[in-house]
């Protein structure tokens, strides 16, 4: 049953949104060319990258790069409008690549999913909380293309797809950088409330160093994460980092989640037809219908819930010949991090400023289900792969506008 409950929440970007690296210490050095795999041409100002690092370059008329970084990490994406993106797997007894691109078919460069010039009027704010959020680390953020967004509207499964032929940029003053975001599958389904996103990140213009400067932007988006938690586990280092594990259980509340899938329906079905401002607070056409809903929405997502402290350090066994920390359990975890109360008083403050109103901000409660009965392999960097764990609360529902770069530092 919890499994269910977390399965509905399950956010794509957080785990299937990248192919987490593991690092390679042994080099820090990448060369090689890009060349079109049809006629062996150059082809000229790929973008190469690793995937949400800052480390990236473009390639020269010669089809030519080079890369330089501390770290070299697994995985290498290489992209060209017009083709088809290529992921490189990076091992440390190689230093040199030679990458073909494919190019893309007509039925693949042409428009196969509805677009209109209303389409990102509709659907754009929309997908700009889907992908970036929606509180004061969003308003930060600006998409610069919007016009190369496209959307389709599935009516009869109420789900919605985009996709975008170029890379979408996003100007991050928070972070004073442009992020660019090569979506492969964006979808949204609105009776579940289920984003499945799969993309690769280039961080581009934030400096020539990694990022060290900590200000209230950088502690919001770093403590109590998903990165901060994955290297706390792996440094054996959670509780002093101020994490806590409890064991969860609880009965869910079905008649909330009922009136939550009818909402939902509700507003898919008033976007697709163009309402915008007032007409998307509403909750129903019928006054009793909308104040039914409005109060079983106030309700708690469950009726009875408990747990249990448990030690992190059991669910712990460290790998030393791969140099790996595997974190594998079989019950419902939650994970409480409890911020400084100066750090939540500024963001308080900056969240009021913004007109996103105050709200709770000391304690951070994260749910955790495994998929599998391996467990999850957290690399000395801390990053976990595979894509096992669904995650529902704060750390899941951190979008784009929090997430760092893996070559982020954290210095406090």
């Amino acid at each position: 049953m919890i499994k269910d409950l977390l399965k509905k929440y399950f956010i794509g970007i957080f785990l299937i949104l990248f192919t987490i690296p593991s690092v390679l210490f042994a080099q820090s050095m990448l060369m090689g060319k890009v060349l079109n795999e049809q006629n062996m041409q150059p082809v000229q100002n790929a973008s190469v990258y690793f995937n949400n690092t800052q480390v990236g370059t473009i390639t020269n008329e010669k089809g030519q790069f080079k890369l330089y970084s501390k770290r070299l990490y697994s995985d290498l994406i290489v992209s060209a409008v017009g083709y088809e993106k290529a992921i490189i797997n990076i091992n440390g007894n190689n230093s040199t690549y030679t990458v073909l691109l494919k190019e893309k078919s007509n039925e693949l460069i042409e428009v196969t999913i509805g677009t209109g010039k209303n389409d990102w009027k509709k659907w754009g704010d929309l997908f700009f909380r889907l992908l970036l959020g929606k509180d004061h680390n969003a308003a930060y953020c600006k998409i610069l293309n919007p016009e190369d967004v496209k959307f389709y509207y599935d009516e009869s499964n109420h789900y919605l797809e985009i996709s975008s032929n170029k890379p979408i940029l996003i100007k991050h003053l928070g972070l004073d950088c442009t992020l660019h975001v090569d979506i492969d599958k964006f979808t949204y389904d609105f009776l579940k409330d289920e984003l499945d996103y799969h993309s690769g990140i280039y961080y581009s213009n934030i400096d020539a160093k990694p990022i060290k400067k900590i200000n209230t932007f950088l502690k919001n988006s770093y403590l109590g994460s998903k990165m901060h938690f994955f290297r706390s586990l792996y440094s054996n280092t959670l509780e002093e980092e101020n994490f806590q594990l409890y064991r969860y259980s609880s009965i869910k509340n079905i008649n909330k989640e009922n009136a939550f899938r009818a909402v939902q329906l509700y507003k898919a079905k008033k976007i697709a037809a163009g309402a915008k401002g007032h007409d998307l607070l509403k909750l129903s056409d019928y006054p009793d219908s909308a104040e039914y809903y409005r109060k079983l929405l106030m309700q708690d997502d469950v009726l009875k819930w408990d747990t249990t402290r448990v030690n992190y350090r059991e669910y712990l066994t460290f790998d030393s010949l791969n140099n790996k920390m595997i974190f594998k359990f079989s019950d419902t975890l939650m994970v409480l991090y409890k911020r400084d109360n100066n750090l939540a008083y500024n963001i308080t403050r900056q969240h009021v400023s913004s007109g996103l109103g105050a709200i709770s901000l000391i304690e951070l409660k994260t749910l955790l289900c495994l998929t599998n009965q391996e467990g999850v392999i957290i690399d000395p960097a801390g990053f976990a792969l595979p894509n096992v764990l669904l995650m529902i609360g704060n750390m899941g529902d951190r979008r784009l506008a929090h997430q760092l770069p893996y070559d982020f530092i954290y210095s406090p």
